[in-house]
């Protein structure tokens, strides 16, 4: 694992750092330089061969006080010293970096992903000057490229400092140790991470939904950023099933947040759905869950998501699936063939697709196994098997003997995230092709092991920037 305190002569930067230099100038055409510093007893040489260079001058010298056998190294000639200070006078006189101001070469270097930024400190002192900052850091969160996080929250409730953050980066396939993220106080149990949200809901009196859009569609900002906070909702909820709707209204900058579900102790009001807009900052009650879901409306049984304007909802280990217009307040119910062996599935979306993804038990082996579809956007109740997890990769999730395993999932674009907690944190991810109905799978590298287990963990993804003096 990398975390941000890494000295910065590990492997993984040196294999970026020359990446960090073709990103930025020319399509990749650079050549590292670095200053060449010398005194009247010892001189120092870092600088690497450039096309055109020959002989002495462009060969690597080090001081005689940097060798450890105890002889002595010959001093350079007077004449082989200005020859490197010639050579050295000429190459700054073509290197076009030098003839750039430092203003311009913050704008150029601010916009690198993470670990290439980190790389490119190592280039020379003057980048390593201009990249360190406060005012850098700040054009960096501003320009660079956001890079898409899966991250990992585990909550210690005992012992609150001994919560952690972690994000893998697809880039670096490396799992990276975050800061200590700033939640606001909530209830344990209502802290979720959905697809594109993460939600916080308020002490007992309060009711007040807190959220932060993890997925917006103009620059990324950090994670520390302001958390929006809604109105005080008309009934209490503790573990309610939420989604989003981003791009809505006459701008199309506004959303949409439908709560439902998740009222403690089933008070009356247990089966009330709720949605935000945020162009009018107000609640709206909608109509009620349907009769199905009595007894089971929380997110420990329920699956949801928003979709081309419609809530849909279902119980994940049955096959009970509804749809709520979000326009005319209205429900239906979606009747469609439950797959065969299908044992639990959940309900999310990629763009404008509704998908489901569930554990199904295959018929002649036996052997379980995650499978996905796609529901068809013009006839909700069909639908189409995308494709399954290999068993190999299925197998690091179960663990177990007894029982079926309890997955969760989640998406990010076009990427499926199953998790496992339970089993040393597993997560292994599959890249879904809507039109080639294909899926190809990997599984992730382990989490860190701190010494302790979580109670809880909360997953979501983002395209947060993540600062390399964090």
């Amino acid at each position: 694992m990398d975390t941000f305190m890494e000295d910065l002569n590990s492997p993984l930067y040196k294999e970026t750092s020359q990446s960090a230099i073709h990103e930025v100038v020319d399509g990749g055409r650079m050549h590292r330089q670095c200053v060449m510093a010398y005194s009247n007893e010892d001189y120092d040489f870092d600088y690497l061969k450039r096309p055109g260079m020959e002989g002495e001058s462009a060969v690597m010298q080090r001081p005689a006080s940097s060798l450890t056998t105890g002889i002595a190294k010959p001093r350079q000639s007077y004449e082989g010293l200005m020859q490197s200070r010639d050579c050295k006078t000429s190459s700054a006189e073509e290197d076009p970096w030098r003839k750039l101001s430092d203003d311009m070469m913050e704008n150029i270097l601010a916009r690198l992903p993470l670990f290439p930024l980190k790389a490119s400190k190592k280039v020379c002192k003057r980048w390593h000057a201009v990249t360190s900052t406060p005012e850098f850091e700040a054009l960096h969160m501003e320009l660079g490229e956001p890079q898409p996080w899966l991250v990992c929250y585990g909550m210690n409730y005992l012992v609150p400092n001994k919560s952690h953050a972690f994000a893998f980066n697809h880039e670096s396939n490396t799992w990276i140790t975050l800061p200590p993220l700033q939640f606001p106080p909530h209830n344990f149990g209502s802290l979720a991470g959905f697809n594109g949200l993460v939600t916080a809901i308020a002490g007992p009196g309060e009711n007040r939904l807190k959220y932060k859009l993890t997925e917006t569609a103009s620059t990324s900002s950090s994670f520390a950023d302001q958390w929006c906070e809604t109105p005080m909702m008309a009934f209490p909820r503790y573990t309610p099933v939420v989604g989003v709707e981003q791009r809505t209204g006459r701008s199309g900058t506004g959303h949409k947040i439908v709560v439902a579900g998740g009222v403690p102790d089933f008070e009356p009001e247990h089966m009330a759905v709720e949605v935000f807009d945020s162009e009018t900052g107000a609640w709206e009650v909608l109509e009620s869950l349907p009769a199905d879901f009595t007894g089971c409306c929380s997110r420990l049984w329920m699956s949801g998501a928003v979709c081309n304007g419609n809530f849909y909802v279902s119980l994940i280990h049955s096959w009970s699936i509804h749809a709520l217009n979000l326009s005319t307040n209205t429900w239906r119910s979606i009747h469609c063939k439950r797959p065969f062996g299908l044992i639990y599935h959940h309900i999310l979306v990629i763009g404008t697709t509704l998908i489901i993804v569930g554990l199904c038990r295959d018929a002649n082996s036996s052997e379980s196994t995650v499978k996905v579809w796609k529901v068809d956007s013009n006839n909700s109740q069909e639908f189409t098997e995308i494709g399954d997890m290999p068993r190999s990769l299925f197998h690091t999730l179960d663990g177990s003997a007894e029982g079926e395993p309890k997955l969760d999932f989640l998406v990010n674009e076009n990427m499926l995230y199953v998790y496992n907690f339970t089993q040393d944190r597993v997560v292994i991810t599959g890249e879904i092709s809507l039109e080639e109905c294909s899926t190809e799978w990997q599984s992730l590298p382990s989490l860190p092991t701190l010494g302790y287990r979580f109670d809880n963990m909360v997953v979501f993804c983002t395209s947060m920037s993540v600062s390399p003096e964090s």
